[in-house]
């Protein structure tokens, strides 16, 4: 197929896409402020945006100085750190500070004084009423400011938590804090006396009501812990309400606008329940996208990348295919442009790929709608938090040292949730991820889901219970590498637990078999490695299928035979090649880069 045939292919795949949605070409941002030569030869590169930083007082850059070069190189912006000083209050930069310096701070005085429950309170508190006004009133403004230029979206914070990042820490037990998470437990126990029989408590008021601490928590010999872990759980809660109050002041001064952010650790600890957070912003940079973008398809997912390595390129790519729209370019050393203007090594080695992201075959996939199997993979937030306790609790007070660093290691919960996502993927399917709340809720039917694996799920609802062992009643399959729900949703020790073993089997991530989940993928693909990734789109009556292989420095490609259900059209999208009317179609594979095909009927 000549240059020209594939154009008007790809012209009249894009043509038929369903309405975009908020980004509909890849963004490329540019993080570090350079000079209006320099965005110049970005520009030219496939960059398509800068970062104004926001102004929050007195001090910093006037933004209309910041976005002038931007305005003459004609480049679009996004607005950064508006309301750092709430979000990131433990994790921000000072000058001749390290930037985690006040939790360090926090951390040494609870250890010297840790009957101290007054050092537990987060300042400032997200139920702060001052402090609420002050960032709505913020974002207000600037977005007003803002407005006519049509910003990329606005950053309420980066590197974001309730502490330090992903740290695990007890914030927060101010007298507000509290206040809100006793109605919020209200709501939800409905009684006193049902809560006092969760965590085996004997409050009399709710104005008594007190979780307790994770070092009180560890000294319990019964392996009840509901008290503490739904306090951790309204953290979390807490957390998404002051970014879905950020998020709503946006959209008063601008329905259009999209607010984010950026820096978004991996599921865990510090406010990082993705069911959640997901939902509290329309923007996110950070690193797990397929749950991210499973759990809410309509965010706008972005990425960031510190280098031009094979392996950095790999990403880019395995990115776009997984949902993310948008990549931010961390360029400190002037590698991508530089000083002179000239462009650098590393833009050189980004060239090849922007063009692609930033051409029809980006604008094909971000266009087209993601095909999704009835295999579902639960995301158990309770999961994470028993897992926590139960593998830090023998170390009594050592957790008080622990930095986000520490947290996002290995996590068992965490770990092997990944590992059935890799393990399904390369059957050839495409799971979804559900949220426990999700699987309450019926998900399960809705979705007609037909195989369900429990990632090391030790702790589930009872409604969850009820709802899996309803699943596994009408047919469906369920597989877990561990007995699920020891613990109950609160993460409470059961005498028995929810789910019989009647109802699971246990099948640990690498011995997953296709014949044992039971779904057959829509198309068979046959690698010898079975290293690969089979990613498909649904474009109308066309299928779109990105093959990609996991990173391997081996530049050794590999040849991978696609069997569809029935002879069709095959085109080769990225090299303009038509590979006739076929049922059998063999495609080469280097280690970096997808073949991206395009199947007719």
């Amino acid at each position: 197929m000549r240059l020209a045939s594939r154009l008007l292919l790809l012209t009249a795949l894009i043509g038929a896409a369903a309405p975009a949605h908020a980004w509909d070409q890849f963004q490329i941002i540019e993080w570090q402020a350079r000079n209006e030569a320099q965005l110049v030869t970005l520009k030219r590169l496939g960059i398509t945006a800068a970062t104004v930083i926001a102004k929050r007082d007195d001090s910093g850059t006037p933004a209309e100085q910041q976005y002038a070069p931007m305005l003459a190189a004609g480049l679009r912006w996004y607005i950064e750190n508006i309301a750092t000083d709430y979000y990131s209050a433990y994790h921000r930069w000072f000058p001749g500070r390290p930037v985690n310096w006040r939790f360090v701070e926090a951390q040494h005085r609870y250890q010297q004084n840790p009957d101290d429950e007054s050092l537990l309170w987060r300042d400032p508190s997200f139920v702060d009423p001052v402090w609420q006004q002050r960032i709505r009133d913020r974002l207000m403004t600037i977005v007003a400011e803002q407005k006519r230029y049509d910003p990329l979206y606005y950053s309420l914070g980066d590197e974001t938590g309730i502490a330090d990042l992903s740290a695990h820490w007890d914030f927060d037990l101010s007298p507000g804090s509290l206040a809100a998470m006793r109605v919020w437990l209200r709501q939800n126990y409905g009684t006193l006396a049902a809560l006092n029989g969760e965590w085996g408590t004997h409050f009399t008021r709710w104005d008594e009501v007190r979780p307790e601490t994770t070092r009180q928590a560890m000294r319990r010999t019964d392996d009840n812990f509901a008290a503490w872990a739904d306090f951790k759980t309204w953290m979390d809660v807490s957390f998404a309400h002051a970014l879905r109050m950020g998020t709503d002041a946006v959209h008063r001064a601008d329905a259009a606008a999209l607010s984010g952010i950026e820096g978004v650790q991996v599921p865990g600890w510090g406010g990082y329940d993705y069911s959640l957070l997901v939902h509290a912003v329309d923007a996110i940079e950070g690193y797990d996208l397929p749950l991210a973008h499973s759990l809410n398809p309509r965010l706008t997912l972005l990425s960031t990348s510190f280098s031009a390595t094979p392996g950095d390129l790999h990403n880019i790519w395995q990115g776009l295919l997984e949902g993310g729209r948008g990549l931010v370019l961390w360029d400190e050393d002037y590698s991508i442009v530089r000083q002179d203007a000239t462009l650098g090594d590393r833009g050189k080695d980004y060239a090849a790929t922007f063009a692609e992201i930033r051409g029809p075959i980006g604008t094909l996939l971000l266009g087209s709608e993601p095909h999704v199997d009835p295999v579902a993979i639960l995301y158990s937030p309770a999961s994470f938090r028993t897992q926590w306790m139960l593998d830090q609790k023998p170390k009594g007070d050592a957790w008080m040292t622990r930095d986000s660093e520490a947290e996002v290691g290995p996590n068992a919960a965490r770990d092997v949730m990944w590992a059935y996502e890799r393990a399904v993927t390369h059957l050839g399917l495409q799971p979804a991820y559900l949220a426990s709340a999700m699987v309450e809720e019926g998900a399960l039917r809705k979705r007609g889901i037909r195989t369900l694996i429990l990632p090391y799920v030790i702790a589930l609802s009872e409604a969850e219970a009820r709802a899996i062992r309803d699943f596994a009643a009408l047919g469906g399959r369920v597989i877990a590498d561990v007995p699920p729900g020891a613990f109950d949703g609160h993460s409470r020790r059961l005498v028995q637990p929810f789910l019989k073993a009647n109802v699971f089997r246990i099948l640990p991530p690498e011995a997953l078999r296709a014949e044992m989940v039971g779904v057959a993928p829509p198309l068979r693909v046959e690698a010898p490695n079975h290293d690969v990734t089979t990613h498909i789109f649904r474009h109308g009556a066309t299928m779109v299928v990105a093959i990609q292989r996991d990173f391997a420095q081996a530049s050794t490609n590999e040849a991978v035979v696609l069997t569809l259900p029935k002879p069709a059209t095959v085109s080769d999208l990225r090299s303009g090649h038509s590979l006739g009317r076929n049922e059998r179609v063999t495609v080469t594979l280097d280690t970096v880069s997808p073949a991206v095909l395009s199947i007719a009927p």
